[in-house]
């Protein structure tokens, strides 16, 4: 296998990024590494000819590094501080004339020094494979059907070129940093959006505009900057793992505003806007300490106040948490998310069984991906269900009563899910009037609450003062 030296530099890491190198410095590093890997003169001389993402995942990761994701989108905790896991941006990026050339083009350069480009999950690690290849640093050949080896390095000369200059982008740089800000936010808790974000930025300046994604986002340009601010002083702040809680004014829907003292763990998206997950003070009078989601755009304050750690305001628990090394992290929330669907994973959980007719479920809800735990249940399985996981006895027998009075030709789903999310509540809507709640009964009478004062709008006969 013929080798090349791929030098370290912002050219090379420009050209690695697709040209958009303040937002993909960690990929263009992690592309780096893997092609001085596979090519270079101190890289991997005992890969086979033909090879797949497990050679290169027992080379690249350490014999410890756990060989299964925790869940979908969340890459397993490592136990060896040695794994290449674990070796920030700053490991590969010590150069000091790389590092002042850097600056002129990453303005975040010293919040991304922190990042850790292969703490990443194996989809993720495994789909790099499939970008060299079609980027042409690797030849993809036809998969046995038994075997996964299907990648061979390419011959020297027979690789990419860099470029004479930077390639021109047809979009601007702002409107392209528009789109990336955003969409990589659903990537955090949808990671095959990552995918769709990575095919826009390589393609968008090769030909004719033929993908269009409409992304629903409701706030006005101003309450949008005010957001990205917000965003910008949370990732300033992680990148410095000695800073303490966040304080801020915060608007609720039933007790005003509220002074918020919270510990912010991370960021995501939810239909129409963005939400901070924190662990702290509840915004009710009472400000006992818990989780919460806050959305973004009502927060008040013009700035987020960081309160050090030694600050005798910061809640006792949390202080203790500190002390103890056990503050909370996101991947308790990410796997809270796939304990039950709802995004406010904190709220109790409970027992979804949904009702659709055959010829619906069939065109709109059978072989679709909505929560880990959403499947199709059989009729005569249900009540074993119901039995085993509702503890109330009325609400049981109740639930029990209506299931016997449904036909048992129609389509049966069933999903755990958070009793009071407004995110989930607005996906029962949706299916609204094709769906029928049949448990919790809790989601079933606001669903027949709201049918009912829905009803009010359409009698003919009704005059609304």
């Amino acid at each position: 296998m013929s080798r090349f030296e791929l030098p370290l530099t912002v050219e090379v890491l420009r050209w690695l990024a697709g040209g958009q190198l303040a937002e993909r410095l960690e990929r263009a590093v992690r592309l780096w590494v893997l092609l001085d890997c596979l090519y270079g003169e101190e890289g991997w001389w005992d890969l086979p000819e033909t090879f797949g993402y497990t050679h290169i995942r027992d080379r690249l990761l350490s014999p410890r590094h756990p060989k299964q994701d925790l869940a979908k989108g969340i890459p397993s905790f490592c136990p060896d501080g040695d794994c290449i896991c674990w070796k920030p941006l700053r490991f590969w990026l010590k150069d000091p004339s790389l590092l002042a050339a850097l600056k002129a083009e990453v303005p975040d350069l010293e919040a991304l020094l922190s990042a850790r480009p292969f703490h990443k999950t194996h989809r993720t690690l495994r789909k790099e494979l499939d970008y060299l290849a079609a980027q042409g640093w690797l030849q993809q050949i036809q998969a046995n059907s038994k075997r996964r080896d299907n990648f061979r390095c390419r011959a020297r000369g027979d690789h990419p070129q860099l470029p004479a200059s930077a390639p021109t982008l047809t979009l601007s740089g702002n409107q392209l940093k528009q789109i990336y800000h955003i969409l990589s936010d659903v990537a955090f808790v949808h990671p095959d959006v990552q995918v769709l974000l990575d095919e826009i930025w390589e393609n968008h300046q090769h030909s004719q505009r033929r993908l269009f994604v409409w992304f629903e986002y409701i706030l006005s340009d101003e309450q949008q900057e005010r957001v990205d601010e917000y965003q910008s002083q949370l990732e300033a702040l992680w990148a410095n793992p000695q800073a303490g809680v966040i304080g801020f004014d915060y608007a609720t829907r039933q007790h005003g505003i509220r002074h918020i003292l919270t510990y912010p763990v991370c960021l995501f998206y939810a239909r129409r806007a963005k939400y901070l997950a924190a662990f702290g003070q509840l915004p009710t009078p009472e400000g006992s300490l818990g989780w919460h989601n806050f959305r973004l755009d009502r927060i008040q304050s013009k700035r987020l106040a960081v309160i050090p750690w030694g600050d005798p305001s910061i809640p006792t628990e949390l202080a203790i948490r500190k002390r103890q090394e056990k503050l909370p992290s996101p991947e308790e929330v990410q796997a809270a998310w796939e304990e039950a669907w709802g995004s406010d994973f904190y709220l109790p959980k409970a027992l979804l069984i949904l009702r659709f007719s055959p010829e619906f479920a069939r065109r709109y809800v059978e072989s679709t991906v909505r929560h880990p735990t959403f499947q199709p249940i059989a009729y005569e399985q249900i009540p074993a269900l119901v039995r085993q996981a509702v503890a109330d006895a009325r609400e049981r027998q109740q639930i029990l009563d209506i299931l016997r009075q449904r036909p048992a030709s129609d389509r049966y789903f069933q999903a755990w899910v958070r009793v009071g999310d407004t995110n989930f509540t607005m996906r029962l809507r949706d299916w609204r009037p094709n769906g029928e709640v049949i448990a919790p009964l809790a989601y079933r009478e606001q669903m027949a609450r709201e049918a009912q004062a829905e009803l009010q709008f359409y009698r003919p006969d009704l005059k609304l003062s």
